[in-house]
């Protein structure tokens, strides 16, 4: 008997040994990957910058970053037949779950190294060929903001949905997480109207750094 529990207790041991290293590393992979997030969050679903008057949104979830990121940015260059929109999105995983994946298979590989084989899709699209860029743009104008009161309910980790807007001279940020509230159902009606323009698209295996565009035609 006491050869047995000596056994079990050697066994315990490795077992505890062989499973040490294991935490230290991935709580450096979680590091890594929380320094590298909003740099990757802002190069590849940008909404700071477009051409003439615009309106733009990107989402994350907060604090554990298990959804998908999108973006949708919609411009209006006042040209004729130049408005356009853009649709940005995560592909298999969420970008802070495919940063964490890629440093943890090659820890030795900077993060410049490793963004190319991240995997967001791009699509963009003519008010001719998607007729929902134009819809959304001017129902975006119907818009109210509603300033967040301190009775608002909240989830622990909501989704953000970070809004830029210029358009007419003015511009304005807004960053909403109330998913009942008029800005986020613009964005997610905005997304999914053009999510059906993009099943419709053509596809295309060319890449932009780590993003696979489908190009205008």
């Amino acid at each position: 008997m006491r050869f047995s529990i000596l056994k079990a207790s050697a066994l315990v041991i490795g077992f505890s040994l062989a499973c040490s290293p294991a935490r230290p590393q991935m709580q450096a992979d979680r590091s890594w990957a929380d320094k590298h997030f909003m740099a990757a969050f802002d190069e590849f679903f940008p909404i700071e910058h477009a051409e003439g008057d615009f309106i733009a949104v990107r989402a994350h979830r907060d604090g554990v970053n298990d959804v998908p990121e999108f973006s949708v940015v919609l411009e209006n260059t006042q040209t004729p037949h130049a408005i356009r929109g853009i649709l940005r999105e995560a592909q298999s995983a969420p970008l802070y779950q495919q940063l964490l994946a890629l440093h943890a298979k090659d820890p030795s590989q900077p993060y410049e190294q490793l963004k190319q084989d991240l995997k967001i899709q791009e699509w963009k699209f003519s008010a001719e060929q998607c007729p929902a860029v134009a819809a959304q743009f001017q129902a975006f104008t119907n818009i109210q903001f509603v300033r967040p009161r301190d009775d608002d309910a909240e989830d622990e980790h909501p989704i953000l949905y970070q809004f830029h807007e210029s358009v007419g001279g003015g511009d304005s940020e807004v960053l909403e997480s109330l998913e009942s509230r008029s800005f986020p159902k613009w964005a997610n009606e905005t997304r999914k109207a053009l999510d059906a323009c993009a099943a419709a698209a053509p596809q295309s295996s060319g890449k932009i750094g780590g993003a696979t565009q489908v190009p205008q035609p």
